[in-house]
């Protein structure tokens, strides 16, 4: 029952998280938005250890991703976005994945990797927030199906 509550608990944190991230300042055009994007990812990879430099930086991502046009986003970066899931800093993960939701259908291809990711967290035992939530949000936003959530008992069991 806890750890039923503790996820629905964590997804409501990532809906609120997204939902109420203070905006960045206003870009003319989806292009430079685009550029800010890249220079925020280049960041993100630059920091080598965990860090909260690190982890402002990834937050910064859905704040970005969160005013852009999915359509204005290239491949490339898209690429360098979804590269970012490779690093195995947890908190990282979950604003990658955020930023990653917020992409929408855009990000499609970013479904293996989610999924990977998702089975690998999802009955880590801790007493704060994983990236659980926000992989199933930002798979529900692309419009993958994501599944149902392990039985956690039983795999630790086995």
């Amino acid at each position: 029952m806890i750890a039923i509550m503790h996820r629905r608990f964590s997804l409501l944190l990532v809906v609120c998280a997204c939902l109420q991230l203070p905006g960045l300042p206003e870009a003319k055009h989806d292009g430079q938005l685009v550029d800010q994007l890249q220079r925020v990812i280049a960041d993100v990879r630059k920091v080598e250890t965990p860090s909260s430099a690190r982890h402002q930086s990834a937050e910064r991502l859905s704040k970005i991703t969160g005013k852009i046009n999915p359509k204005e986003v290239d491949d490339r970066t898209l690429d360098d976005l979804l590269s970012l899931l490779d690093i195995s800093d947890d908190s990282v993960r979950f604003w990658v994945a955020a930023s990653v939701g917020e992409l929408g259908p855009r990000a499609r291809i970013a479904v293996p990797k989610l999924l990977e990711i998702l089975h690998e967290v999802e009955c880590i035992p801790t007493a704060g927030l994983t990236s659980e939530g926000a992989i199933r949000l930002a798979l529900k936003r692309i419009g993958a199906a994501a599944p149902p959530q392990a039985d956690c008992g039983k795999r630790s069991a086995s």
